[in-house]
């Protein structure tokens, strides 16, 4: 009986020296501005202070953006990303130290910050035309970000989520949007990244009792990871269900685990979260509501110890790409007549084109490419526009939270605008029954407008 208990006492030992082995995560998630609603002094056990965020504010008062905060306890080092740019800075004793020294924008709309092996990586993120699961690294001495080559790189993808192992990364589900195809699509499992091999694997996720895969694809859902954990929240607006659904992801193990305990979906929409370890703390705050609002705590470690487990995320091994290879090989024998034929036709159509859009007006053309905007491509600029709902914009402001502020030509600008107005006021006009964007005439020079950002019907 004595040895049994040693045994066991050593076990225990050992599996907290390996716990406290790994470096404590810490982050910080805030928006522009709305940080200020949970009326605190500092975040991150203090090493994000107030100023730090006031100073942020005052950069990106024109292009209000999400600010990632990272906290290196190994290195005592802290530093900040700016979502949809590349800006990337170090924060030393409450000053902003800009690190990327270059000025380019957009590309990075939700792209995953992490520090591995001494270095700083961005994956993923959505351009203002694309999805792509791109791998930066920083480089501190040339102060950009440089691209890392992987394998088996799947185009086009953007995941809901992702998560971080000492072997790799792993994303979960998420779409492909490219609209120059066009591209829409759902990735109803997800990948892994073999760190040692730069090489992208395909997952399942093998669930009993849940098609999770079907609940994720069709509902609104998102992730949140902490430092053993990752959160799954599905809002899946079916009663047999729950209103809301949570599934832990054991990141270690990959187990899955669902809790079935008293759960909500204040968490995603707070101004800011905080990860302390496995602790996730987020403000519940509702813009549209009269009450001040509230600190809340998760565990993930308690909800753990309070979930049932109900499947594992297996990693594949990576399909064989033989089908462009066996189609070289067949071109051969396929005939050179049909072959001219072919040549011939493609010809003929791409002359066809080129006559049509010749033929064609310059007001028909952006009409007829705003219908091809999709919900996808304007969800980022929705998000912009949120944060200057009520709000009566200049046009200069105006292009700047569209994000084609960039574009030097006056005609191709007015055309960009034209089209993403009418794209994002048809979506509204069908979802809501009313524009979002409203011209309003500049009562002191009729040549200029406003834009009205309007979320909710005022009539």
């Amino acid at each position: 009986m004595k040895i049994r208990f040693t045994v066991l006492f050593f076990l225990v030992l050992i599996c907290q020296a390996a716990q406290s082995a790994t470096p404590p995560y810490y982050k910080l998630e805030v928006t522009t501005n709305k940080w200020v609603y949970g009326n605190r002094d500092s975040f991150l056990n203090g090493h994000v202070q107030r100023s730090v965020l006031e100073q942020l504010d005052s950069i990106y008062k024109k292009t209000p953006s999400n600010y990632e905060f990272l906290y290196s306890e190994e290195s005592n080092s802290l530093k900040v990303f700016i979502q949809c740019s590349l800006d990337f800075y170090s924060v030393v004793e409450g000053r902003l130290i800009k690190e990327y020294q270059f000025q380019n924008r957009g590309y990075t709309c939700g792209s995953s910050l992490f520090l591995k092996e001494g270095n700083y990586y961005l994956l993923g993120g959505k351009g203002f035309w694309t999805n792509h699961m791109d791998l930066l690294r920083f480089d501190n001495q040339a102060g950009s970000w440089e691209f890392t080559q992987t394998k088996n790189q799947a185009l086009d993808y953007f995941p809901i989520g992702v998560f971080h192992t000492e072997s790799g990364i792993t994303t979960l589900f998420g779409d492909y949007t490219n609209p120059r195809i066009p591209r829409i699509e759902k990735e109803f499992q997800g990948f892994f990244l073999d760190w040692k091999q730069k090489k992208w694997l395909p997952i399942k996720f093998e669930t009993r009792g849940l098609d999770l895969s079907e609940i994720v694809t069709t509902n609104p859902s998102y992730f949140l990871e902490t430092q053993d954990y990752g959160l799954l929240i599905i809002n899946t607006q079916l009663p047999s269900l729950g209103w809301n659904v949570w599934v832990l992801v054991e990141k270690a193990s990959g187990k899955l685990l669902l809790y079935e305990g008293p759960k909500s979906f204040e968490a995603i929409n707070s101004p800011y979260r905080e990860i302390l370890g496995n602790k996730i703390v987020y403000f519940d705050y509702d813009e549209v509501s009269n009450t001040e609002g509230k600190e809340v705590l998760i565990d993930l470690g308690l909800i753990r110890s309070q979930s049932r487990e109900i499947g594992q995320v297996v990693v594949l091994d990576a399909p064989e790409k033989t089908t462009d290879a066996s189609l070289l090989s067949a071109l051969p024998w396929i005939g050179f007549p049909i072959v001219f034929l072919l040549a011939l036709w493609l010809g003929i159509q791409i002359q066809k084109r080129k006559n049509r859009a010749d033929q064609t007006p310059l007001d028909s053309e952006t009409e007829t490419e705003g219908e091809q905007e999709s919900e996808e491509e304007n969800a980022e600029i929705l998000q912009r526009l949120l944060l200057h709902n009520g709000e009566k914009l200049n046009t200069e402001e105006f292009d700047s939270v569209l994000g084609i502020h960039e574009i030097t030509n006056f005609d191709s600008k007015r055309i960009k605008r034209s089209r993403l107005i009418k794209s994002i006021n048809k979506q509204s006009e069908e979802k809501n029954g009313f524009p979002l964007i409203t011209r309003i005439k500049n009562s002191q020079d009729k040549r200029f407008v406003f834009y009205r950002i309007t979320f909710e019907n005022g009539n």
